[in-house]
């Protein structure tokens, strides 16, 4: 008897603590971090959590999208050491072929630096895999004939 009542108690215990784990943020650290914004046309396969990064440095996370005048708008935190020109852009980028996405932020030039709060001028949208193969399969027909 006593063994089915461990038993019980250790299997609630689990279930509890795996419940906890699904609802713990993934970056709760957010005093090391400012706010960006950039609004894109299309955002497919990006997610709260995804990498934003800097010529292959990871340099901050996507914390939430909504959308904003029927158009995606993406809240970036961004290390607070890193300033980043006001001319500068983000593009939408995949890992691989069918890996997963994040926001690549290309420098600008200038030596006026963005603020908490600021929106980026320059986004580009992510490549749908399905517009891309469509591309693929039109040049293949031209060459044909």
């Amino acid at each position: 008897m006593n063994n089915r009542f461990l038993t019980f108690f250790l299997g609630v215990f689990t279930v509890v603590v795996l419940i906890e784990l699904m609802f713990i943020k993934r970056h709760s650290d957010s005093d090391g971090f400012y706010d960006l914004f950039a609004s894109f046309n299309q955002i497919d396969g990006v997610n709260p959590g995804d990498k934003i990064m800097i010529s292959g440095i990871d340099v901050g996370y996507v914390e939430n999208i909504k959308l904003d005048k029927n158009y995606p708008l993406v809240k970036m935190k961004i290390n607070k050491n890193l300033s980043i020109s006001d001319d500068s852009s983000v593009s939408i980028q995949t890992d691989g072929l069918f890996g997963s996405k994040f926001l690549m932020i290309e420098m600008g030039g200038t030596n006026n630096f963005m603020k908490n709060g600021d929106y980026f001028s320059f986004t580009e949208d992510s490549i749908m895999i399905q517009d891309l193969l469509q591309n693929i399969i039109k040049i293949g027909e031209k060459n044909k004939l």
